[in-house]
C-alpha cells in the first residue's frame, strides 16, 4: 500500500477517484502512464522524473464497447468531465487535467487489441493490461479516497509495449521514462530486496549500482508475467541489445549510449534469469 493521504497536492486525484468510481459504478480501473510515474518516484521517493505531465492515464476493465460508451456518457453528463476534441478516448477533468480512458479485458480482440469505433480502423493494442492490472497497489489519497496504481515494473512492461508501437510518431517519450526508472529503481525502495533476493549481484567484483538495478527490475517484470508472455519480451530485449542492430531503443534514450546498452542488457539478464 501507498499512504499519500496526507499529500494534499494529490486532491486532484482523490476528486477524481471520488468521480470516477461513483460515475461508472465500480467498474475496475487503474493508474497508469506518466502521472504514475510521478507518483511512485518523486511523491514516494523524491526521485525527479526528469519531465512534467498534466496527463492522467486510467486503465478501465469493460466487457464491451456500449459498456465504454455509457462510461464515457455517464462522465460527460456529470460535468466533471468534458470531451476533447473527438477522440472517444480523451477528456478532460475539471477543465484542467487531461484524461485518457484505456478500455481493456472482455473487449480485447483475441490479438490482444481493441478496434476504436465507430469503424474500427484505429487499433490500439492493450496486451500486458490484464497482466499488469493483478500487481497494482493500492493508494491511499487525501479525504479517504483510495485509487489502484501500476508497480514500476509493470509501468516498464507497458512502456516498452508503448516504444515499440508508436516511436516512429512520438520519440523518446517512453524512452525517456524506461531510462529513468532502470537507473532509479534501487532509490525507489528496492535496494534492500537486492541484498536480499540477488546477493550473487552484491557480490559480483564489477557491481554497478545502477546495473544491478536494471538486473532486479527485469527479474520483477518477468516474476509478474505468465511465462506465455516471456517469449515477446525477451524477443524485444534481445533486439535492442544486439549490437550488430539499430539499438532504436537506446538511442531514443536520453543517456550515454554505452550506459544504455548496459543497463539494457542487465534488464535482459534480469529478466532471463526466471527463465532458468
Amino acid at each position: 500500500m501507498l499512504n499519500f493521504s496526507n499529500k494534499t497536492e494529490l486532491t486532484y486525484l482523490a476528486e477524481l477517484a471520488e468521480a470516477f468510481v461513483r460515475l461508472t459504478k465500480g467498474l475496475p480501473y487503474f493508474l497508469a502512464g506518466a502521472t504514475a510515474r510521478d507518483l511512485l518516484l518523486e511523491v514516494a521517493h523524491n526521485i525527479n522524473p526528469g519531465r512534467n505531465t498534466r496527463d492522467v492515464d486510467l486503465a478501465v476493465w469493460v466487457k464491451d464497447w456500449p459498456t465504454f460508451e455509457s462510461l464515457r456518457s455517464a462522465l460527460i453528463e456529470s460535468g466533471q468531465f468534458s470531451p476533447k476534441g473527438a477522440t472517444l478516448h480523451k477528456l478532460s477533468f475539471n477543465e484542467v487535467y487531461e484524461l485518457d480512458l484505456i478500455p481493456f479485458g472482455a473487449i480485447e480482440q483475441a490479438d490482444r487489441t481493441i478496434a476504436w469505433p465507430p469503424d474500427g480502423s484505429v487499433v490500439m493494442s492493450v496486451f500486458g493490461f490484464q497482466e499488469v492490472f493483478k500487481h497494482t497497489l493500492l493508494m491511499q489519497l487525501p479525504a479517504g479516497q483510495s485509487m489502484r496504481v501500476i508497480s514500476l515494473p509493470a509501468l516498464v512492461v507497458l512502456k516498452l509495449l508503448a516504444w515499440q508501437e508508436r516511436r516512429r510518431y512520438r520519440p523518446g517519450t517512453d524512452a525517456h521514462d524506461i531510462a529513468i526508472i532502470l537507473r532509479k529503481y534501487l532509490d525507489a525502495g528496492n535496494l534492500e530486496r537486492l541484498y536480499d533476493e540477488a546477493p550473487q549481484i552484491v557480490d559480483a567484483p564489477n557491481f554497478d549500482y545502477e546495473a544491478a538495478g536494471a538486473w532486479l527490475l527485469g527479474h520483477d517484470m518477468a516474476a509478474m508475467l505468465p511465462p506465455t508472455a516471456h517469449p515477446r519480451f525477451i524477443d524485444l530485449l534481445q533486439t535492442e541489445t544486439n549490437v550488430a542492430g539499430p539499438l532504436s531503443l537506446i538511442s531514443d534514450m536520453p543517456i550515454d549510449a554505452d550506459m544504455g546498452l548496459n543497463l539494457l542488457q542487465k534488464l535482459t539478464q534480469g529478466f532471463e534469469s526466471r527463465e532458468n
